[in-house]
This record gives C-alpha cells, structure tokens and sequence, in this order.
C-alpha cells in the first residue's frame, strides 16, 4: 500500500471558503483521513509548513497538441514580435537553417498586437522568401497568412472558390494571403510538413510537463483533429498507452467521428471504453465537439449587431437545420455534445439546435457552449432553462479586451463580454479555460483575470462582472469536475476523492496576494508528486 501523510496544512477544501488548519492522508491515491492532527506512522510524510492545499486544477478546454507541436514553430506571439519588421526577422532566421523548398511556419501571430495594427501583406512574406512557402498560424487558430509559394503549393488562386464556412481574402481581386476560419485554413494544411507519430507523443509530453507545473491534474483537449486531422487520433492512442501523469479528456471533432475508418458508426459508449481500455483508464472520451462560428478578433464571429468597426455581423458556420440534426445523430449515439461560440448570434444559434435534443428520450448527457463572449443575459437565462452548461474565455479580457473595446465590439459590449457573473448569478454551471494556444496556459492567471477583468492598459471591463476569488477558483475546481461529470472523484478535498492536489506558497483567496505560477509548490495526482518547485 502506498501512503503519504501531508502535515501542517492550511487546507482550501472548495467546499468551504475559508482555510482549516489539518494533515491529509492519502492511501493507494485515495484522500482516506482528514483531521487537525494525524500521527504518522509506516507512511511517507510531507510538511507542507503551513502552505494552502487545494484540489487540483481542472482545465475543460484548451488544445494540449497545438501547444505542444507550436513549440518547434517560429515563435510570433506578441512577446516575442512587436512590428512587421519583427516578423520577416524571425522568418528570416528559420529560412536560413531551412533548405530551399522546404516550408517555414509561424505560430502566435496577432495583427491588433503589432505596431502596425494591421495584417502582415503577402507582399511582405514574399519578401522573406519565394522559394520557402511561409505559412503563420494566428493566435486566435481561426486564420492564417500564406506567401506566395504556399498558395501555389496548397493550389489556392484567385479563382478558387471560397469554402462554406470560411474564406479566402481578396484585395482588388487578388489573393492577399490571409485564409480565414477553419474551412479556408484546412485547404492550406494538409500541405505543411507533417509531424511524425513521435513527434507528436513528444509534443503532447511537453504539454504535460507544463500543464502539471502550473497545476493542472486533469486536462481536456479541446479538439482532436484540429491540427492534423485524423493523425491527431493516431497520436493520442498512441500516447495515451504510455504511463502518463496527467488525467485526460478527448472532445473529438465531429468530422473525425463521421469520416475516419477508425471512428464513424461508433457510439459514445463503444468509443469511450475503447480509449479508457487503451489508457488504462487515465484517458477518457469528453464529447463530439462543433465549431458554429470564428474569432471576435478577426471579424468572424457571427453577431446579431454590426461590429463596430465594419458593417457586418453574421459568420454561421452550419446551417440550422444541418446542426440540429448533427446534434440529434451524435445524441442519439449517446455523445455528449460541445459547441465552439463567440457571438451572440452564434450562441442563439446553439441553444436553438441543443433545445431539439431535450425532446430525446432518456438523453441527459452534458451540452455545452464553449467560450460564450457576447452571450447576453436572456441566452445565459436560456442556458439555465434547457439545462445547458458553459465555459467562458474570460482571459479575452486581458489580451484582447482593449481591442474589443476600442475596435471590433465598441464599449456597452466590451464592458459585458465573457459574463461568468450571469451565469453564476443564475446558477449556470460554468468554467473558465485559456483556449492554450491562443492565450498562456495558467489557471491563476486565468482566475485573476476572471476577478479583477482588467485589459493589458488597466481598463477594467465591466466592474459589476467580475467574479470573487473563490467562485474563480470553484470555476476550476470543483465546477470543472461538476461539468466531466466526476464530481465523485475529484474537484474538492474529501475523504474518498483522487488525491489529485497542489500546494500554493500563499493563499489564494487572500485579494493582496498577486495570483501568478509561482505561488505552485507541489503538485500531486493520485498521491504521487508530480511536480515540486524547484
């Protein structure tokens, strides 16, 4: 039996909101005692010296294989680039250790984040080179920029049709190398260098190691098969047979699930066994998940208002009836349902389809609506009314909230964006996530973000929005567990729960204490420590 004894602990227990002084005992990875002294006896034991103890983070959306895979791209993001110029430097750096003909690709490229404020031109690229196709990746996943020889690789000219869904832009009728949302980007993509099997188990490895050390035991992916298809199902089978820390969760792209040989016919529950049989039951299946519009940032979110900026407003990606009976199919085969929306128009959308399913006999599993930034208070009351759970995007409030405010939603929505507060408010089960890539991955930061709803100028967005420390930290713990329905087994410290944990130098709940990583000491999944601050 392998036990451990964590003594002197000030424990937040996320049942309560205030700390209690205790020592924890963990057998075979099972929380089994909970007292205010224990006496040690044959087990391990850990002095946490008066440290905070919580449950572990529970992250329900971010994409763990984009992350990792975008670590051996050219590094664009705002950090690292602050113009035009910044860019082609960068490029030209990987041009000169790449060899002639051979593709050059870019990730984290944000133009609102540029000294420019505008889009790299293709004109730009082709200035870095016309014999390397250069394509770059945008921050937001929903759009990309392409030189010339890339379009000509990817067959893409002035007069190919723009794909349902997406588009490619035109400036005077030529193609200016900007693709946008997914349908127009995944005519690019099959084109880019594969990565190898291994290279993928590599990549999903080295999000691992980052996710535990920024406290997070259990992580879904948020979409398998937005980056290379069905490869990224391939990838994850094969790592998920390995002996992983991490605990993970698979939404499923619901292409993959109609079109791979591997995936169509099944039903929720033959898949779901099949992955947790694979992985020895660290792996599980989370959802079929949809994309029902694009990014506020690019204009393709699809609003029921004009952005500011321009007259326009609707990007619907799949036509109504399409969707409701996409989303009667994948009910009716027991899957559990998630949906991409950013716009108002989108999330109405959504919530219309997901009502057809309450009339499914005996269907009671999760419906969700990932991200929901302009959802206004009568779509978080419509949540509530058909029994629709959410997750918001709340840390578009700091890296692109100026932008939203200024530009593309103007301030009477900006101020109301990423509502967590309706829908705690009205008893909407709720979490908050990073999208990682498309923002840090980090729980804290994502937690002071949701309270203190400041931009990166100190704008606050919305003063009676904001959220408290511990609802926050709820969002992430307990609510996350609530949403994977696993609320037995993990999201607060209890006698029977996994011994997933961390430990945090200072308490969390205290508003002088400044949420960032390094506050993250210890994490433990199953009793085992996985992680401990260097």
């Amino acid at each position: 039996m392998n036990t451990l004894l964590i003594k002197n602990a000030n424990i937040i227990d996320m049942v309560f909101d205030t700390p209690y002084f205790g020592d924890i005992l963990i057998e075979d990875g099972k929380i089994v005692h909970i007292d205010e002294e224990i006496a040690a006896g044959e087990e391990d034991v850990l002095d946490a010296e008066g440290r905070f103890v919580l449950p572990g983070f529970i992250d329900t959306h971010s994409h763990l294989l984009l992350y990792g895979l975008y670590k051996s791209l050219v590094d664009l993001t705002p950090e690292a680039v602050k113009n035009v110029s910044d860019i082609q430097a960068a490029l030209k750096a990987r041009v000169a250790e790449t060899s002639a003909g051979e593709w050059v690709v870019g990730h984290g490229y944000s133009e609102i984040e540029l000294e420019e404020d505008r889009h790299i031109t293709i004109e730009e690229l082709d200035a870095v080179s016309t014999e390397h196709p250069i394509y770059i990746r945008h921050s937001s996943a929903h759009m990309g920029v392409a030189n010339s020889r890339a379009l000509e690789i990817a067959g893409i000219t002035k007069d190919t049709p723009d794909p349902a869904g997406g588009y490619f832009a035109r400036t005077d009728g030529k193609l200016n190398g900007l693709l946008f949302e997914l349908p127009a980007v995944e005519v690019l993509l099959p084109h880019l260098p594969k990565p190898t099997k291994e290279e993928m188990i590599r990549a999903l490895e080295a999000a691992e190691a980052d996710y535990i050390e920024r406290g997070i035991t259990t992580a879904t992916e948020a979409c398998v098969g937005l980056a290379h298809g069905a490869d990224d199902y391939d990838a994850f089978t094969a790592y998920i047979r390995q002996d992983n820390e991490l605990k993970l969760r698979l939404m499923i792209d619901y292409h993959l699930l109609m079109d791979s040989e591997a995936l169509k016919g099944l039903s929720f529950s033959e898949l779901k066994e099949r992955i947790e049989a694979l992985s020895g039951g660290q792996c599980t299946l989370d959802s079929a998940k949809f994309f029902q519009d694009g990014s506020i940032q690019i204009n393709t979110a699809a609003l029921t208002r004009d952005y500011h900026n321009v007259a326009d407003k609707s990007h619907i990606i799949i036509p109504q009836e399409k969707l409701e009976a996409l989303y009667l199919d994948f009910a009716g085969r027991g899957y559990p349902l998630t949906t991409h929306g950013n716009g108002d128009a989108a999330i109405k959308s959504i919530i219309e389809a997901y009502s057809k399913v309450d009339a499914l006999p005996e269907y009671g599993a999760v419906k969700r609506i990932e991200h929901i930034q302009t959802g206004e208070y009568g779509d978080i009351e419509a949540m509530k009314a058909h029994n629709i759970d959410g997750s918001f995007f709340t840390n578009h409030i700091y890296y692109f909230g100026d932008k939203h405010y200024e530009q593309f939603l103007g301030p009477e929505r900006a101020e109301k964006m990423d509502p967590a507060r309706w829908a705690e408010d009205l008893g909407v089960l709720y979490t908050l996530h990073s999208d990682c890539p498309v923002t840090p991955i980090s729980p804290l930061d994502t937690i002071r973000i949701a309270c203190d709803r400041e931009t990166k100028s100190g704008r606050v967005l919305g003063e009676d929005m904001k959220l408290t420390r511990f609802e926050a930290l709820k969002a992430m713990t307990v609510s996350g567990a609530k949403l994977n329905r696993t609320e037995d087994r993990n999201g607060t410290i209890d006698i029977g729960k996994d011994a997933d944990l961390i430990i945090l130098d200072e308490n969390p709940l205290d508003t002088d204490i400044v949420l960032t990583d390094q506050l993250i000491h210890y994490t433990f999944i199953d009793g085992r420590m996985v992680y401990r601050k260097s």
